[in-house]
């Protein structure tokens, strides 16, 4: 039978136990290695309480604070970057901190120098020294040389609605370039967070008891840690495994061969899929041991440990493998394996700073990196079905457009694109 025949090729290969190897270390190095601790009923940390006030309160005293020293933190795509903007930029955003707190330009140098009192009624080391070496008049300047220039007291104007602040905020981050504090999606997540009482770990380790039955939640800790890896790393086994046919000179025997394109490309698709998902299987059963070890005597459910990561991480499995396969015959298994490793990466260091209930409509990578917080992956939960259902889907879509290049390519009327080397898209030209 083909399909057994496609899976012993693929057992063979060398890519598919490079992807069992990083697989297997992701699981016993993350997964594994929290789940050797059992869940205590004092967690501590803080909760997020989404009050609107707090929000728009702390969050304005951190933008003064950077808009003084004219040093904002970003993290564009995951990574550090201190942006300091020039005049006009620095302009807009004062005018919109204006707007924020009810004051205009010269109410602004009012805060600035009742700052400056309160810190010269601290004798704070350094500053009466600096007021003296100076010569500029410009109290701006001071505090753009000021490391400890924080605010903690300035509150924004009554009538000031949040869906307002909101857009302002937007704004500010499209200045800064993106990833800052101040992000629509990073708001509530920075500025809305109070510590936890006992009281509120208690109910959180019910939850985990009562609701999740201990595996729920173990298995979106999973999922999480696994979904990362299944993002991209399927991508190498389906490109390697469609270029292996150009490679050894398969594809005149194949073409010759009386099966359809399309049985044979999904057929092809299927094993691939269902022999990447068996070590994601052996993973589950692993965990779920270790679980019933752990939190022994507790009531668990058993079908958890398969059911939701089997879900949540069939697509990515789907999605990059079927993307290896299409851009493989399109172009190259090269840039098949560049692309999903890209798009991967962005999707993973675009996504919100918290880590619990990361999951939007089109996300590819879903977050939930918590054994607790049940609530805020409920909030999103319609959200992460359609997700899911919505990879799913155009994994499928992306094999029968990859079936209809192999059909053509079968029949001669197409050999795909070269970007690079002789008659290639991007050859420069002499």
């Amino acid at each position: 039978m083909l399909f057994f025949k496609e899976c012993k090729k693929i057992l063979r290969s060398l890519s598919f136990w490079i992807f069992f190897v990083i697989t297997a270390l992701m699981f016993f190095t993350q997964y594994f290695n929290d789940g050797k601790f059992r869940a205590s009923e004092y967690t501590g940390g803080y909760k997020i309480v989404e009050n609107h006030e707090q929000i728009m309160n702390e969050a304005i005293n951190t933008l003064m604070g950077e808009y003084t020293s004219n040093n904002y933190v970003c993290y564009p795509y995951g990574f550090y970057k201190a942006v300091s903007l020039k005049e006009k930029k620095k302009e807009k955003v004062e005018i919109y901190i204006q707007e924020m707190m009810g004051v205009d330009h010269n109410g602004i140098e009012d805060i600035l120098e009742s700052h400056l009192q309160e810190w010269l009624n601290t004798d704070h080391e350094g500053i009466e020294v600096y007021l003296e070496s100076t010569s500029s008049d410009s109290i701006m300047d001071f505090f753009s040389q000021c490391p400890e220039n924080r605010f903690d007291d300035l509150t924004v104007k009554s009538d000031l609605t949040y869906e307002r602040f909101t857009e302002i905020m937007g704004e500010i981050d499209d200045i800064l370039g993106g990833g800052s504090d101040f992000a629509v999606d990073a708001l509530v997540f920075n500025y809305s967070r109070v510590d936890m009482t006992d009281e509120d770990s208690l109910k959180q380790y019910e939850a985990f008891i009562k609701y999740d039955r201990i595996t729920y939640a173990l298995a979106r800790l999973f999922s999480d840690y696994m979904g990362i890896d299944l993002a991209f790393l399927p991508v190498f086994v389906s490109a390697v495994f469609v270029a292996a046919d150009r490679r050894r000179r398969m594809s005149e025997l194949v073409y010759s061969r009386s099966i359809s394109s399309f049985k044979l490309v999904f057929t092809r698709y299927a094993a691939l899929v269902v022999t990447m998902f068996i070590p994601i299987i052996v993973f589950m059963m692993i965990a779920f041991i270790q679980a019933k070890v752990v939190y022994s005597g507790e009531k668990m459910s058993m079908s958890a440990m398969f059911t939701l990561p089997t879900f949540w991480l069939l697509p990515n499995i789907m999605v990059a493998t079927a993307s290896g396969m299409l851009l493989t015959e399109v172009f190259s298994a090269g840039i098949a394996i560049a692309f999903q490793c890209v798009w991967a990466f962005r999707c993973l260091m675009s996504g919100s700073v918290a880590l619990a209930g990361d999951i939007g409509k089109f996300d590819l990578i879903c977050r939930h990196n918590s054994t607790f917080d049940r609530d805020i992956f409920m909030q999103c939960f319609n959200d992460f079905v359609f997700n899911r259902i919505f990879f799913m889907v155009i994994s499928l879509l992306a094999v029968c457009i990859a079936a209809y290049v192999y059909d053509l390519k079968r029949g001669g009327k197409f050999n795909g694109f070269k970007l690079f080397g002789e008659g290639g898209l991007l050859r420069r030209k002499a």
